[in-house]
């Protein structure tokens, strides 16, 4: 299984808006990944650009070793971009390692911990 493309989503919701990636697979599997960064959905959509071609062709399944190579790709110099790009990225191969397996994400990195979780919706966000 190889990393053919990277496909990036912006979403935008009035006063917040949010960056998604997809990464596609040539068997056909694409994984959902999440890169936002208030601010800066357009600066992080560049970053993902940037480091696009050290994933084109390589195995998604091969998780930590991609996401070591795209950290050491510009070493310390992209910041909270660089790093926010890069998690966007692990994520979607972490879910297509899931796909492939058959398994939830949460299963790979050691099982569920809560049955559910707690939620808070305010009236600030209308649009």
């Amino acid at each position: 299984m190889k990393i053919i493309a990277l496909e990036t989503i912006t979403v935008g919701a009035g006063w917040k808006n949010w960056l998604f990636i997809r990464v596609h697979t040539d068997d056909g599997l694409h994984g959902i990944g999440e890169g936002t960064l208030n601010g800066f959905i357009r600066t992080t959509e560049a970053a993902i650009r940037e480091l696009e071609h050290l994933v084109i062709g390589h195995d998604p399944r091969n998780i930590n070793a991609l996401a070591k190579r795209l950290m050491e790709s510009v070493s310390l110099d992209g910041g909270h971009i660089h790093r926010t790009a890069v998690a966007a990225i692990e994520v979607a191969c972490w879910d297509i390692l899931g796909k492939s397996l058959g398994v939830p994400i949460y299963q790979l990195l050691g099982g569920r911990v809560r049955e559910s979780i707690l939620c808070y919706a305010n009236g600030w966000y209308r649009t």
